[in-house]
């Protein structure tokens, strides 16, 4: 999907590839701030600012849709999630790539948060951080980031040079870029496919004050992304979180639940299926529907790529021997 381009009132040039902005509408005063004046009219500003937030996301539909399926072809291939951002949208990247892990058992190694000041930046400040584009730069350099890798930056002002010159160096190495900014006015001609998600939602409470709407929506934003691409490969299964790891007791009952729910079995032959499976879910539920072991569970599924969706169709062939894994994966044109 082509990006939108804007006029801006000034241009930075990284290279030969122009960087154009305008002041973003984050910075501006709300009509309504400069009334507030008590704790109780704050609170009902906030109210009314939902709607924005909700519009907002609304607006950048398609383009969420098409950061989901870029998630996914990057997940599902041999490539990584390189997060980009400064100040609080590059905590709020870094919290959201750190639920990767237990959620979709993704390893640390293809979800990288860069944060501007380094990982100090998660808990504190590190002012000035934000400018210094050519760190941008040789943190993206200094991951090697190729043309699987998909590189996500968020700047909620657009304003953020580490950000925007990380992904300049990003598509000069060929990998796919997605800006998710609130500035309708920043354009980057980026040579590579690129994808902006414009999150307006205009200026906020506290003129400047980007960590309340523009957070908000942006939170919410990236949730959506990583749900709807996780949906899309059957690491979502009938609402449950089939590819969750059990590391604790609560996820221990969860997924119990979650097999026994899936195949009907009680709950400690679910928990045995569990146990025979090492924690893999997706393998539990297989071995449930197939009444098999484990291990032709895990065959039924490689020939499924995976997704139980694809499995649950055949699963009486399966079972009677009428087909094996290997010739199933062929019937499904799996190389």
């Amino acid at each position: 999907m082509a990006q939108n381009s804007g006029a801006g009132l000034y241009t930075q040039f990284v290279g030969d590839l122009p960087l154009t902005a305008e002041e973003s509408p984050t910075e501006g005063l709300h009509p309504d701030s400069a009334q507030i004046s008590s704790a109780e009219a704050c609170w009902d500003h906030f109210e009314s600012q939902e709607s924005r937030i909700c519009a907002a996301l609304s607006r950048c539909r398609s383009e969420a849709l098409e950061a989901a399926q870029w998630w996914a072809q990057t997940l599902s291939g041999e490539g990584r999630i390189i997060g980009l951002g400064a100040g609080t949208s590059g905590r709020l990247i870094a919290l959201e790539m750190a639920e990767w892990g237990p959620t979709f058992s993704i390893s640390e190694e293809r979800r990288v948060a860069l944060l501007a000041g380094g990982s100090a930046a998660l808990t504190r400040a590190i002012e000035g951080a934000e400018d210094d584009g050519s760190a941008g730069r040789k943190a993206v350099s200094a991951e090697k980031v190729g043309h699987t890798d998909l590189v996500l930056g968020v700047s909620a002002s657009g304003a953020a040079k580490y950000v925007r010159e990380g992904l300049v160096e990003a598509d000069a190495r060929g990998a796919r870029t997605i800006l998710i900014t609130g500035n309708p006015d920043l354009n980057m001609p980026l040579k590579g496919q690129h994808l902006r998600v414009l999150l307006d939602t205009g200026s906020e409470t506290v003129a400047g004050s980007t960590r309340l709407g523009a957070a908000t929506a942006t939170h919410r934003l990236l949730h959506r992304i990583s749900t709807m691409g996780a949906q899309s490969l059957d690491w979502i299964f009938r609402g449950r979180m089939v590819r969750m790891q059990v590391t604790n007791a609560k996820l221990r009952r969860r997924a119990v639940t979650i097999v026994s729910e899936l195949t009907q079995l009680s709950e400690s032959r679910s928990q045995a299926l569990i146990s025979d499976s090492d924690n893999d879910l997706c393998v539990a539920v297989a071995a449930g529907w197939l009444g098999s072991s484990n291990i032709f569970a895990r065959e039924a599924l490689i020939a499924v790529n995976g997704r139980l969706s694809v499995l649950e169709g055949h699963l009486e062939p399966l079972r009677s021997g009428q087909v094996s894994p290997e010739e199933l994966a062929v019937r499904l044109g799996k190389p």
